[in-house]
């Protein structure tokens, strides 16, 4: 038996293998079963995890009592996927050797060939295309060729071999035509890509998982840490809204959330689900809102303008502009709601001590009419509509008063498809139970193009009754060890290792007009620009078809299918065909996968049953932990880990 972390999932729970005795099985030891572990309080509930002191003899034997010990020395629970995962290592399609095309991509016409010569053929087609150099000095001297100190040949000459493009040498290195995405391994195909390599272009699953979601989140709030979630305190939770997330089978956790949830709802917590369908959850909720697809926002401002209206917010929470007068409070959080903005600045900043006259540049409130750093202030203004020595101002509030009553409660339900006495529930039930309400989403509301506004409407709603980090309340969550960097050695850094930099393919954290492309095209664009958010993987693909802001030429693929997950999957998939536009496509895999089949190379990877990994605890437990991935069994010869072939590339 070995303990070890399941990745049917992103959730990670720690999970128990159970082996066969190898002397039983032919002399190799085959996975029997997998269960949960009992040591984890993931996979426990509703009751505490063994002892840590329990020797694994002990809760291996466990006491023969299922009633009582059922949960815990049998076993801690894991899901169906989650036991599933036996046929995730013994798939009968596995790839044992690397697979080497040998037809027209996605022709499914393969040889098998050692790792020796995929790895010796990769390293040959990607040699040429490594070339670095940092962006200081290149941009210097691009500043001396745009003042006529240097000639644009001389600049030419000098950079050549190492830009993409001398025209525009904001684009960055040529390594940045290199591209990895990926879904697992992050940090250390990161570490060695961006820093190793010199690529900026390294991305994850967020793109297709949930980014506006979390970028709402984040611009959402400020503090230590970013919160990239939202998630209830479902112990002592009243009243809760699962906006477009299903609780009961997936949001990262259905080992411990769903009984959780469950636990919560017989214990009297009454459930609202906002859901377009009948999910898994919305059967168990005292409340289904089945809202208009897209149209959450909608229903958002709904409630927060009969909240505002009705007078329902906790004013004393929102008066308190900062540290200091939430300390005063009691609150261990405050909110920006008697924050100035400056409405005469054409960008609408918020109103800074310096610009009145104030010593510092803390935000400003007011306070008995005067204005007040609101690090200083412990009873802001609500609703402020003023000026102050002749720079006009309004209070957060205010604006977002004004901007929710644009529209009346009938137009908003006639938007959202949501009846407006249904509405009206909604928001009186949440602001009835003090702190302990709770409006949690996740992708339902953000995978739309008003994503980020709706999920951050949805968050304002957790404001207005300030529940963030009270008991019953909003879980700020998201803590974590530094497992790569906070101990004797710092894992997270490549010695002498480069800084990335450039315009990344998906043009991501960028400003169009700031780039040397707007200079040379104006508007429109050929493709969308983003200077907020991240992660955009989705878009690789048509990038480097398009071959704009340059074309790639070697795209690595890891536990990511992006034919199968990203919108317009089938269009990628005929673009992943074009040897001209991507000329290298490599491809980690367990089998020949929807992506897959269409890369250059396919390289067999293990599966989590079989190697080391080191995942944290997913965020919605309010827990702190880190969970070692170690190999539970051998299923055959011949796959590797994607950091073992990295590596070797590497050094070819």
């Amino acid at each position: 038996m070995i303990y070890t972390t399941c990745e049917q999932c992103q959730t990670h729970c720690t999970i128990k293998v159970v082996l066969t005795d190898p002397a039983k099985t032919g002399g190799k030891a085959y996975v029997r079963k997998i269960a949960g572990n009992p040591y984890s309080p993931l996979n426990t509930v509703p009751y505490d995890q063994i002892p840590y002191e329990t020797s694994p003899f002990d809760a291996a034997r466990g006491h023969g009592d299922l009633a009582v010990d059922g949960r815990l020395f049998a076993g801690g629970r894991t899901c169906l996927k989650g036991q599933a995962g036996i046929q995730t290592a013994y798939d009968a399609y596995r790839i044992a050797r690397p697979l080497k095309r040998v037809g027209p991509r996605g022709s499914g016409e393969w040889q098998s060939i050692s790792w020796e010569q995929a790895i010796q053929e990769i390293a040959e087609k990607l040699r040429p295309h490594i070339a670095f150099v940092p962006q200081e000095p290149v941009m210097a001297d691009w500043a001396k060729v745009k003042a006529g100190e240097m000639t644009q040949e001389a600049f030419d000459a000098k950079y050549k071999d190492v830009l993409i493009d001398t025209r525009h040498p904001d684009l960055g290195p040529k390594s940045n035509q290199i591209a990895f995405v990926f879904g697992n391994r992050d940090e250390f195909i990161t570490r060695m890509f961006n820093q190793a390599i010199g690529t900026i272009n390294t991305f994850n699953h967020a793109g297709i998982c949930g980014i506006p979601g979390v970028a709402a989140n984040v611009r959402g709030r400020n503090g230590n840490q970013l919160k990239k979630r939202q998630y209830a305190d479902l112990d002592h939770c009243e009243y809760l809204i699962a906006w477009g997330t299903n609780l009961a089978v997936a949001n990262k956790g259905p080992t411990w959330l769903a009984p959780r949830l469950m636990n919560a709802i017989e214990r009297g917590m009454k459930l609202v689900v906002v859901d377009p369908r009948l999910s898994k959850t919305a059967e168990k909720a005292h409340l289904w809102v089945p809202v208009k697809p897209g149209m959450d926002i909608a229903l958002a401002f709904g409630m927060i303008r009969w909240i505002i209206e009705n007078r329902r917010y906790d004013e004393r929470y929102l008066r308190n502009p900062g540290k200091k007068a939430a300390a005063a409070d009691g609150e261990p959080t405050w909110s920006d709601a008697t924050h100035l903005v400056n409405l005469s600045h054409p960008n609408r900043p918020k109103l800074r001590a310096k610009d009145v006259g104030l010593e510092g540049d803390a935000f400003v409130v007011l306070q008995d009419g005067v204005p007040v750093p609101a690090t200083e202030a412990m009873d802001g203004e609500l609703e402020v509509d003023t000026e102050i020595n002749g720079i006009r101002v309004k209070s957060a509030f205010t604006l977002l008063k004004e901007r929710v009553f644009e529209k009346t409660l009938a137009e908003y339900a006639e938007m959202c498809g949501v009846p407006e006495a249904t509405i009206v529930e909604m928001a009186r039930d949440f602001t009835s139970h003090g702190k302990r309400a709770v409006a949690v989403s996740y992708r339902g509301p953000a995978m739309h193009t008003n994503g980020f506004y709706a999920v951050y409407a949805i968050g304002i709603l957790n404001f207005l009754i300030g529940n963030h980090d009270w008991k019953g309340g909003e879980n700020s969550s998201a803590v974590r060890y530094a497992e790569t960097s906070g101990s004797r050695y710092d894992v997270s850094k490549v010695e002498g290792g480069y800084t990335p930099w450039g315009v990344p393919i998906t043009r991501e954290k960028q400003v169009y007009e700031q780039s040397t492309l707007f200079e040379r095209d104006g508007y429109p664009a050929k493709r969308r620009w983003t200077f907020l958010g991240g992660n955009a993987c989705h878009e690789v693909i048509p990038s480097a078809y398009d071959e704009y802001p340059y074309g790639l030429k070697a795209l690595f693929i890891n536990r990511m299918s992006l034919v199968e997950s990203a919108p317009g999957g089938n269009i990628q998939a005929e673009m992943l065909k074009d040897e001209q536009k991507l000329p290298l496509v490599v491809a980690f895999d367990l089998v020949i996968g929807g992506t897959s089949q269409y890369a250059d190379y396919i390289l067999p990877d293990l599966s989590y049953l079989e190697r080391w990994n080191l995942v944290t605890i997913y965020p919605n437990q309010n827990l702190k932990e880190s969970h070692i991935e170690q190999p539970a069994c051998h299923v055959m010869d011949g796959p590797r880990a994607v950091e073992d072939v990295l590596i070797d590339l590497g050094k070819a």
